[in-house]
C-alpha cells in the first residue's frame, strides 16, 4: 500500500521548508522532496523484504521443514541485519577516527604555545579561532560552548564582550586576545590593563535593578569602582567610607577547578573584587578557615569584605546537592549489604 500510494498518502512536506524554499530556492525545496521520497521508497522496500523473509521462515517451520533452533537463528540473522542497517546510518566508519584525535582534538599552534608559556593565571579572548572551544583546551578563555549556559554570563557576553568592550575585558583578567594581524595572521595580542585575578576598589555603586546593574559596566571603573544592587543582602555589610591601601594586595597561591586560594595583605579594611563568576549554588568562601559571606558584584563577579592584615582567602566549590547525594548512595550502599547478610543468614538458618 506504502508502495503504490505513497504520492497520495504522503505530501514529503516538511514544517521548515517554507524558510528553506526562502533562503534556498524552489529548486533545492524540488531537490530535497525527492530524496524525501526515495529514501521513503527504499526503506518500505527494505521492511518488504524482512517481513516476507520473516513469513517465509514462519512458512517453512509450519511446514515441519525448518527446526525450532533454524527458526531462532534465522530470526537471529535478519533481526542483526535490522539493527545494523539502520544504526549504519548514524555511526559508520566515517565516524571513527584515530585516538589521538579524539585525545588531542585541537593541535597547539605558535601562538598557543606563547600563551601557555605564561606561568600566571589568566583569561584569553580568542578573535581569530571559529571552533569556540578550541582556546579553552588550552587555558581558560571567555568563549566556548556547552549547553547549559550560565544566563548572566551569557547575557554578559551578548550585551558586552562579543562588542569587544575593552572595560569588562579588563574586569574578567583578559590579558591576552588574540587577533589578526595586516597580513591576517593571527598574533597574541597582551592586554597590559587586565584587572587582575582579584582587586582592592575605593567605592560601590548601588543600583536599583539588573538593568542599572549592567548599564553601568560600560562606563565603570572596575579598577576603583565596583557596582551592586542595593536589595543585595550583602550591602547591609558595606560600610560608608571605603577605606584604601594603595599598596595593598591579593594573590592567588592555589587556582583549581573546584578550589581557589588567595593570599591578601593591607593595612586597612577593604573590599575586594574578585575575576570570578558568582554562582552561590556551591561555592563557599573562606577567611582564614572561617566561613565568610560573600556577594555577587558587577553583574557576573564575586566581591567581600576583607579585613586589615594579612590572611588566606579560599572559595571551595562545596555543592549540597553533591553532599546529599553522597549520603543517598552511601546509605542505599549500607542497606543492600545489611539486606544481602541477613537473606544469607535466614537462608543458612533454615538450611540448617
Amino acid at each position: 500500500v506504502f508502495l503504490l500510494f505513497k504520492s497520495s498518502l504522503f505530501n514529503f512536506v516538511g514544517g521548515n521548508d517554507g524558510y528553506y524554499r526562502q533562503n534556498f530556492g524552489q529548486q533545492f525545496m524540488d531537490a530535497l522532496i525527492a530524496d524525501r521520497k526515495t529514501f521513503f521508497t527504499e526503506d518500505t522496500l527494505r521492511t518488504l523484504v524482512l517481513v516476507l523473509l520473516s513469513a517465509g521462515t514462519i512458512y517453512l517451520f509450519l511446514k515441519k521443514k525448518l527446526s525450532e533452533t533454524k527458526v531462532i537463528m534465522a530470526f537471529a540473522v535478519l533481526i542483526v541485519i535490522d539493527l545494523v542497517g539502520v544504526d549504519r546510518r548514524y555511526v559508520n566508519n566515517d565516524d571513527f577516527v584515530p585516538s589521538i584525535k579524539m585525545n588531542k582534538p585541537y593541535q597547539a599552534t605558535e601562538v598557543d604555545k606563547a600563551i601557555m608559556q605564561d606561568p600566571e593565571h589568566f583569561r584569553v579572548y580568542d578573535l581569530v579561532s571559529r571552533a569556540p572551544a578550541k582556546a579553552s583546551y588550552f587555558y581558560n578563555s571567555l568563549t566556548g560552548y556547552h549547553a547549559a549556559k550560565l544566563k548572566r554570563y551569557n547575557e554578559l557576553y551578548d550585551f558586552y564582550i562579543s562588542k569587544n568592550n575593552i572595560n569588562v575585558l579588563n574586569m574578567l583578567n583578559t590579558k591576552y586576545i588574540i587577533a589578526e594581524d595586516e597580513e591576517g595572521n593571527p598574533f597574541p595580542y597582551t592586554n597590559p590593563d587586565a584587572n587582575g585575578n582579584a582587586w582592592f576598589v575605593e567605592n560601590i555603586k548601588l543600583v536599583n535593578s539588573a538593568n542599572e546593574e549592567i548599564l553601568a559596566l560600560d562606563s565603570l571603573d572596575t579598577k576603583k569602582e565596583a557596582v551592586m544592587m542595593a536589595e543585595n543582602g550583602y550591602a547591609s555589610f558595606l560600610k560608608d567610607d571605603i577605606m584604601i591601601d594603595t599598596t595593598a594586595t591579593i594573590t592567588v597561591e592555589v587556582y583549581e577547578p573546584n578550589y581557589i586560594k588567595y593570599k591578601s595583605k593591607s593595612a586597612v579594611d577593604g573590599f575586594a573584587v574578585f575575576s570570578e563568576i558568582y554562582y552561590k549554588e556551591g561555592w563557599n568562601a573562606y577567611v582564614d578557615g572561617q566561613l565568610t559571606p560573600y556577594s555577587r558584584v558587577n553583574y557576573v563577579l564575586r566581591g567581600m569584605n576583607v579585613p586589615a592584615g594579612e590572611h588566606v582567602i579560599e572559595f571551595k566549590f562545596e555543592p549540597e546537592v553533591v553532599k546529599t547525594g553522597s549520603r543517598i548512595a552511601l546509605a542505599s550502599s549500607i542497606i543492600f549489604v545489611l539486606l544481602l547478610i541477613g537473606g544469607l543468614f535466614y537462608n543458612f538458618k533454615n538450611t540448617d
